[in-house]
């Protein structure tokens, strides 16, 4: 039998608080702290290495909570580090959700660091653990691009319901029912921009508002679409609400400056998808022989995924992704609805969704697919749909990546499915 170390450290901004157990779940070293710093994690792999030798151990398994980057530098030092590299380390990034849900199973311990570190340490112990830490140095670049783009895609998300919520304010019944395809397409923005009040609208003539809009189209409206929504404007801008003077001057202020902000966070999210484009083709990329699957989200797929080694299956990554429901039954009573994983990478499971809603529209295969389980229930079905499709395609990406085989219809067309 083997006897094992196990490590938890809990990290934040200055501090390393470590705690190191063994198999019976005793205290072989009492917490203590070190600085998040070089020379500290030279002094914790020190100390590891002379623990390991005086209690003979074999094997050693190390964790962290992965909080924002904190622990980023301490982890891939010590997956790294040549003194260890003997034991053959494993090491694990838990998400936060994880350490939460484990701490319930002690009620009566106290919120601290050297109590937070006993329990990562304890839930190594414990067993039936994620994917291991791979340092993976060749995807990092890549990594930090993908997920500072989903930073950018959140944040517009973000300010275009603000910008909306606001919008209401100025013009109510255009909030309700914009009568441009796009409320922040160019020439819908710049109706909202240059009219500052709904009265501007009703005042204005028809004539004005059509050649507006023609204009603001650069022409991709023809004469009498422009007449149209010229009338649909003037009747919503009659319909709406009338913000109080006082209040038109900052509303307009603040509408202008969340448009400003969309329109430069548009621009960020363009020029970073450009150098995704060129920082991919390093790799061996075969997602992107997918139709539907573009280099960008077959990036966002590769990066989170790494070494596809790392798995033994698909439903593992599935996993990761939180692409995973919870049965619930007790006795005979069997839960129709359940619950996505929630504990998951956020990351994989936004650009496998995002390739999933993609696909329903690119590939006929993913389409019927979605259409299907579409109409299979009552609620929530866009999402249920589009989640379920993201899981079928999980199955490919599995394939492709292990494979590095290139994706042809029949790939998917002769397999059927194990997605409910």
């Amino acid at each position: 039998m083997s006897k094992e170390l196990f490590v938890g450290i809990d990290t934040d901004l200055d501090s390393l608080t470590n705690c190191f157990l063994n198999n019976s779940g005793d205290i072989l070293v009492n917490p203590f702290d070190l600085s998040n710093t070089l020379p500290d994690a030279q002094k914790l792999e020190s100390k590891i290495d002379s623990v390991m030798q005086q209690h003979n151990l074999d094997k050693l398994l190390i964790g962290t909570e992965a909080t924002n980057f904190y622990d980023y530098h301490i982890i891939d030092f010590l997956a790294n580090s040549p003194v260890l590299n003997k034991y053959s380390p494993q090491l694990y990034r838990f998400n936060p959700n994880i350490i939460k849900g484990f701490k319930k199973s002690y009620p009566d311990s106290d919120k601290t660091d050297p109590n937070d570190s006993f329990v990562i340490a304890d839930r190594l112990r414990f067993g039936h653990l994620p994917a291991s830490y791979n340092s993976e140095k060749q995807f990092l670049p890549l990594r930090r691009l993908t997920r500072y783009r989903f930073h950018l895609a959140q944040s517009i998300v973000r300010e275009k319901n603000y910008f909306l919520a606001h919008l209401f304010l100025k013009f109510s019944a255009i909030a309700q029912n914009n009568p441009f395809s796009n409320t922040f397409g160019n020439t819908s923005l710049s109706i909202i921009e240059e009219f500052l009040s709904v009265d501007d609208i009703v005042n204005a003539h028809l004539d004005q508002l059509i050649d507006f809009i023609l204009e603001h189209s650069k022409n991709k409206l023809s004469q009498s679409e422009a007449q149209k929504i010229s009338q649909l404007l003037k009747y919503a801008a009659r319909e709406s609400y009338r913000l109080r003077p006082a209040l038109d001057k900052s509303v307009n202020l603040i509408l202008a400056t969340s448009i400003s902000n969309i329109r430069t966070l548009s621009s960020t999210i363009k020029k970073i998808d450009k150098t995704i484009s060129e920082e991919v083709k390093a790799f061996n990329n075969t997602l992107i022989t997918v139709d539907g699957i573009g280099p960008v989200y077959s990036s966002g797929i590769l990066a989170e995924i790494g070494d596809i080694r790392r798995f033994p299956n698909e439903s593992k990554i599935a996993k990761l992704a939180g692409l995973a429901w919870k049965k619930f039954q007790s006795g005979k009573f069997i839960a129709v609805e359940t619950r996505m994983l929630r504990c998951a990478n956020k990351y994989l499971r936004y650009y496998l969704i995002e390739a999933a809603n993609s696909l329903r529209v690119h590939n006929e295969d993913y389409r019927n697919f979605y259409q299907k389980k579409f109409q299979e229930v009552s609620k929530h079905k866009h999402k249920r749909a589009i989640a379920l499709t993201a899981r079928k395609f999980v199955r490919l990406v599995f394939a492709l990546l292990s494979k590095k085989q290139i994706y042809s219809p029949d790939f998917s067309l002769n397999r059927r499915s194990n997605v409910t």
